[in-house]
């Protein structure tokens, strides 16, 4: 899935995957690819036996209704709340805890917005370097936080998959916010990503797929590099469901 915009001389064009993985009999993830450009996002449902994918879902749904008038921060914190709501309330007459992860963007006028909640995540590649965009609410973002914990020993530890936030367990949405530039490439993935390829790993295949490179797959470079992370994923061992959106601004 892709689409294109232009918006204050930058163009936006992007595209997103999302795949059950190589072990997992379900996909809980759940993508947003919004074909005039300005709302992106990734939902990680957590609770299994379906509610999970529940929970992804309405955080995808909740941000669909965002509108172009809205000022960002204060629409997603709204769409974070009524999708928190929602999944609550299922949870509560489920007997079950469930929530999503969630990383979702918002572009206008060159301007990027973003919140998130537990462990997904946002990259920016600028001039072949890879930026964190987001820090991770995670039991071992803390523990290297406070120094008990190597950060490169972060991504293989056991309790690598215990978050800290969850949009249906009253999170309040971290929000960054920063001008982009023609040239820039945005990376928003779940943690079956994350926990498979490195962050110079990521970087390699954004800079080996960006505009401007001979591809060999069809589509947009963004499609391209969808695939080829998601292919990496797998190869991998897939353990986790996988969800990468890449976006690409341009000159307009």
């Amino acid at each position: 899935m892709s689409g294109p915009t232009t918006r204050r001389g930058l163009s936006v064009r992007g595209a997103g995957l999302t795949h059950r993985g190589a072990i997992r009999d379900q996909n809980e993830d759940a993508i947003l690819v919004d074909p005039s450009g300005q709302v992106w996002a990734v939902a990680d449902g957590m609770g299994g036996h379906l509610l999970g994918g529940y929970a992804a879902d309405r955080v995808i749904d909740a941000l669909e209704t965002l509108a172009d008038s809205e000022e960002p921060m204060a629409a997603l914190t709204a769409r974070f709340a009524a999708a928190d709501a929602l999944i609550a309330a299922r949870g509560q007459s489920e007997g079950a805890v469930i929530g999503a992860t969630a990383v979702a963007a918002v572009i206008r006028r060159g301007r990027l917005t973003l919140a998130w909640a537990g462990d997904a995540r946002a990259y920016l590649l600028r001039d072949g370097r890879l930026a964190g965009l987001t820090r991770d609410h995670s039991l071992v973002q803390e523990l290297v936080d406070a120094g008990r914990l190597a950060p490169e020993a972060a991504r293989d530890h056991p309790q690598a998959n215990i978050v800290t936030r969850a949009v249906g367990a009253g999170a309040v949405p971290e929000f960054a916010a920063l001008d982009l530039a023609a040239g820039d490439r945005l990376l928003l993935c779940s943690d079956g990503l994350t926990h498979v390829l490195t962050d110079p790993a990521l970087a390699e295949t954004l800079q080996a797929t960006r505009p401007g490179m001979a591809l060999a797959a069809a589509g947009t470079p963004a499609d391209a590099a969808c695939a080829r992370l998601l292919q990496q994923a797998l190869a991998g061992g897939g353990p986790d469901n996988v969800s990468v959106i890449v976006v690409d601004i341009g000159p307009g």
